[in-house]
C-alpha cells in the first residue's frame, strides 16, 4: 500500500510537505499542492480514515489553546447596528457553539470606505481568523474580492454575488410546505401569496417553487397568481388592488404591515379572510404562522466552518454544498381558521 513517505521519495520532498500539502496547508505553495496530489493519484495512495481522524482531533486541540477567531462578517450600512433580528440572531448562535468548541467570534463591519477587502484580508489574517461567515447580503451586491485562498468560509444566504461557497440556511422550502399543509387543514380553497421580488431572489426562489407546485396538487385550489412586490419594500397599492382582483380566502406572506392593510379595508380576519406568515422572527400571540430562531442557522454555519478549518479545507471549494436548516416551530395564532 502506497504512503506518504512513498510519494516523499518519488517527488524529493519531505514527508512533512506531503502531509501538508495533502492537506491543503497554507504554507505550502499552490503549485507543489498541485504536484503531490497529481502524483497521490498516479501512484494510488489512499489516505487511512482512522489515521485522518486522529491528526484532525489533535489538531483541534491547538487551535482551542491559541483562539482561533471566526469572523462573521457584516454589511449592514451602520457598524455594530444590526438592522435584522435574523442576522444578530444568527451572530449570537454562531457565537455560542465557537465558544463550545475553544473558539473566538467576531464581527468584522465590511462598510468602512477607508479598509478595502485586500487591506481587511490582511488585517483578518494577523488577527488569527481562520474562517469567515458571510451574513445575508443585500441582493445584487458587488463580488467580494477578499483572498478566500486564506481562510474557510460559509455564506448564510443565496445573494453573494459571483462566489461559490458551501451554505448554511433555512430550509425555506420545507417550511413553505408546512405553512401549506396548515392552510389545506383548515379547508380554505383561494390561497394566495404575498412576497418580495429581493426575497424571493434570497431564498433562490423556493418557498415561489413551492407554492405554485404544491397549487397543483391540490385541486380544489383556485389558481390565484402570487403578488411579487417588485421592490424592497411593502406596497399598499399594489396589495389592496390584488386583493380585490383576486379575493384569496387566505394569504401567505411575511409582511408585518398586510394584517393591518387588511383591516383597513374592513375585512375580518380570520372570518373574512385568513393570514399565515411564513416566516416570523418573534411569536406574537394573534399572529398564525412559523417562527424563525436564526440562532440555529449560526450554530450550525459554526459547526460546519469548524470542520472545515481543522481539516485545513481553505478557499473557494470545487464543488459547493448547502445545509439546511428547520430553524422553526408552528405557531398556532388567531389569524387563521381553528381547527
Amino acid at each position: 500500500m502506497v504512503n506518504q513517505q512513498d510519494i516523499a521519495r518519488e517527488l524529493g520532498l519531505s514527508q512533512t510537505a506531503v502531509s501538508l500539502a495533502l492537506r491543503n496547508h497554507p504554507s505550502i505553495p499552490a503549485a507543489t499542492v498541485r504536484t503531490v496530489r497529481s502524483a497521490a493519484r498516479r501512484l494510488g495512495y489512499r489516505p487511512n480514515p482512522l489515521v485522518s481522524a486522529l491528526m484532525a482531533q489533535r489538531r483541534k486541540r491547538p487551535a482551542a489553546s491559541l483562539h482561533a477567531k471566526i469572523a462573521f462578517l457584516t454589511p449592514f450600512p451602520v457598524r455594530g447596528r444590526w438592522p435584522s433580528n435574523y442576522a444578530a440572531g444568527c451572530f449570537a448562535g454562531a457565537k455560542s457553539a465557537a465558544t463550545e468548541r475553544g473558539y473566538l467570534c467576531e464581527s468584522f463591519w465590511l462598510g468602512d470606505p477607508a479598509v478595502d477587502q485586500r487591506r481587511l484580508s490582511q488585517i483578518l489574517w494577523t488577527q488569527n481568523v481562520q474562517g469567515l461567515i458571510l451574513a445575508p447580503m443585500p441582493v445584487n451586491s458587488p463580488p467580494m474580492t477578499l483572498n478566500w485562498e486564506r481562510f474557510a468560509s460559509v455564506s448564510l444566504d443565496y445573494s453573494l454575488a459571483n462566489a461559490k461557497h458551501h451554505r448554511v440556511v433555512d430550509d425555506h422550502a420545507f417550511a413553505m410546505e408546512r405553512v401549506l399543509e396548515e392552510v389545506a387543514r383548515r379547508g380554505y380553497r383561494r390561497p394566495g401569496l404575498v412576497l418580495r421580488e429581493s426575497q424571493d431572489v434570497r431564498t433562490h426562489h423556493s418557498r415561489l417553487g413551492v407554492f405554485l407546485v404544491r397549487r397543483r396538487l391540490y385541486p380544489a385550489w383556485s389558481d390565484i397568481p402570487p403578488l411579487i412586490l417588485p421592490e424592497d419594500r411593502w406596497n399598499a397599492d399594489l396589495f389592496t388592488a390584488w386583493l380585490e382582483r383576486e379575493k384569496p380566502d387566505v394569504i401567505l406572506t411575511e409582511e408585518d404591515e398586510l394584517h393591518e392593510a387588511v383591516q383597513h379595508l374592513k375585512l375580518r380576519v380570520p372570518q373574512d379572510v385568513g393570514i399565515a406568515f411564513f416566516y416570523k422572527e418573534h411569536s406574537k400571540r394573534s399572529l398564525s404562522g412559523l417562527v424563525i430562531d436564526s440562532r440555529l442557522v449560526g450554530g450550525m454555519a459554526t459547526t460546519v466552518l469548524m470542520r472545515m478549518i481543522e481539516t485545513n479545507e481553505r478557499g473557494t471549494p470545487r464543488v459547493p454544498t448547502t445545509t439546511l436548516v428547520e430553524s422553526f416551530t408552528w405557531h398556532q395564532g388567531r389569524t387563521l381558521r381553528p381547527l
